[in-house]
């Protein structure tokens, strides 16, 4: 069997992080943690994971935004996948969608929160296989 795919979920809601990365062990994933976005940018840079959960609002109401098209314009860590959660839409009743909003988005995947166990499974082995697949071809 092969190495295990890392994850870091970067959210500010420590239960959020904490569930969810139980969930992500559970599924065969090493999981890392980071509570906001500078942290989560220092995890990236000292550990490459093969897959980012991402929390839209964290300190600031588009921390995730941000930090995503930082990651997403920097050579060495563009390839990475990011999913992207949020409560926003339950919050305000927008609604984002990878269809309508991924152009400006700058990630790969979104997702309402809260996540079920097996769409958050499913997504991250996804982005992770796409990513994977992206990397033969080039």
């Amino acid at each position: 069997m092969g190495e295990k795919k890392k994850v870091l979920i970067i959210d500010d809601n420590i239960n959020f992080v904490k569930i969810n990365s139980a969930v992500l062990v559970s599924g065969g994933y090493e999981v890392e943690a980071a509570f906001n976005a500078e942290e989560g940018f220092t995890k990236v840079e000292y550990g490459q994971p093969d897959a980012i959960v991402l929390d839209l609002m964290m300190e600031r109401h588009d921390s995730g935004f941000t930090l995503a098209k930082k990651l997403k314009t920097h050579p060495v860590y563009k390839k990475i996948p990011i999913l992207l959660l949020t409560a926003v839409g339950e919050a305000t009743g927008f609604k984002f969608s990878m269809e309508s909003d991924g152009y400006w988005m700058k990630t790969d995947d979104f997702a309402d929160k809260p996540i079920e166990p097996d769409q958050l499974l499913q997504k991250v082995a996804k982005l992770i296989k796409d990513a994977e697949g992206a990397d033969e071809l080039s």
